[in-house]
């Protein structure tokens, strides 16, 4: 899972290297539609979650026939909130990024990429349940090869569509949607062929009513506060993309570039929350609680420790890192500043991860959702906006590390108390 995961994340990385050659009102733009590209993706792991926790308890219960029919279910709820997601955003897409900060600089940019990147959206939340449903099972290989296909793919096919290379058109912003759309797609026939021909879980037979409607509703359960709590992450930083937006474009940019190598610093966490609710759900099945509680404490001490370590290469090389992304001096000192703020937080963050990745495999999707919310509407968004007007921009990055930290005690604190109510601790 963990290169799946860098194939994953160096996937925004790739678009934002290659579109900075286009100029800084593009790579600003890119920065504005991140955010909305999060959302989208939140929704699909929402889903994801939602379809994994319920099957790997079936499986660790060895119930296969339920867990088919409750995966094959899953897609259907899957493509239907994909297609209400398109036409919603098809709809709103000015009002969109004009409420987040964009301005006539960077909308035709943003035009550009999102009228492409949007007839990809069904396709890229079926690759996101596929890879969770694979997780599942147990087979993160196949998980991952479906990642790595999707990467590699954008990364040959970004530079030939946005520079016109060789017999290609030239097409800029689109040619970077353009890539993405077609990456996506191959990986999204990967998955579901490995799941209905190889796997044998995708099942031709219509539900019936009675059968659908339950799936339905345990499915919805989960998945409406997941979705929930992972959209508040993305709309949080639309919220501070907002707070950044008037700093200047040239702020824009670079932070932008700042919460991609975000999401990449991260990616060991992100490995380790794909991977520990499955294990969890199993041992649930299967009746093994000891076992889910060395998993977590486990987990915490890795990630915390690992994070710290990780926190010396941004120390280290944020100057060079600043460099490779921009030569604009204002773009080039607001990633230096993150980098050396913000990061030092990370491993405290990735714990408040795990802990609600976890809480929808105990039941209690709705706790995972409290925490984001308070994390993110009382702590995280009020401490950035009152740091940005007291101390500029190095005050919103100090006030989300403050976050982080804050955050991280009260995650384990509401798990605690859960553990002790699903009766896998005294």
């Amino acid at each position: 899972m963990l290169f799946a995961l860098i194939a994953i994340m160096s996937l925004g990385l790739v678009d934002s290297y290659f579109i900075s050659f286009l100029g800084t009102d593009q790579l600003a733009a890119i920065g504005f539609i991140m955010p909305i590209t999060f959302i989208v993706t939140s929704v699909a792991l929402g889903l994801g979650m939602a379809i994994s926790s319920l099957t790997s308890k079936l499986i660790g219960a060895e119930r296969m026939g339920l867990a088919a029919r409750l995966i094959t279910d899953g897609f259907y709820l899957t493509t239907i909130t994909a297609l209400l997601v398109t036409l919603v955003f098809t709809l709103a897409l000015e009002r969109v990024f004009l409420l987040i900060g964009a301005d006539q600089s960077t909308l035709p940019y943003i035009y550009d990429y999102m009228q492409i990147w949007l007839f990809g959206t069904v396709l890229l939340m079926i690759t996101q349940v596929c890879s969770s449903t694979f997780r599942a099972l147990g087979d993160t290989k196949t998980s991952a090869v479906i990642a790595i296909s999707m990467t590699l793919i954008n990364l040959i096919l970004d530079p030939l569509l946005i520079f016109g290379l060789g017999p290609f058109p030239e097409l800029g912003m689109q040619g970077a949607a353009l890539a993405t759309v077609i990456a996506v797609t191959v990986a999204s026939l990967i998955g579901l062929y490995q799941l209905a021909i190889k796997e044998r879980l995708l099942l031709s037979s219509l539900p019936s009513l009675e059968g659908f409607k339950d799936n339905f509703k345990q499915l919805i359960d989960i998945a409406i506060p997941a979705v929930l709590a992972n959209a508040i992450v993305p709309i949080t930083s639309a919220m501070l993309t907002t707070l950044v937006a008037r700093f200047g474009t040239d702020t824009v940019a670079g932070f932008g570039v700042g919460s991609r190598i975000e999401a990449v610093s991260l990616m060991i966490v992100y490995a380790m929350s794909s991977t520990l609710p499955m294990f969890i759900g199993q041992n649930l099945g299967a009746g093994k609680p000891a076992r889910i509680t060395a998993a977590l404490k486990l987990s915490f001490k890795f990630i915390i420790i690992l994070q710290l370590a990780i926190y010396a290469i941004p120390v280290s090389f944020s100057d060079l890192i600043a460099a490779l992304f921009s030569a604009d001096v204002v773009v080039q000192e607001t990633i230096i500043l993150f980098l050396l703020i913000v990061p030092i937080s990370y491993g405290l963050s990735g714990v408040v991860i795990l802990v609600n990745v976890s809480m929808n495999v105990l039941g209690k999707p709705r706790i995972a959702l409290y925490i984001n919310l308070l994390r993110f509407t009382v702590l995280y968004f009020p401490l950035a906006y009152f740091g940005s007007y007291a101390f500029g921009i190095r005050g919103l990055f100090v006030g989300v590390a403050i976050a982080n930290c804050l955050a991280c005690c009260l995650a384990l604190i509401l798990l605690k108390r859960v553990l002790r109510e699903v009766h896998v601790v005294d």
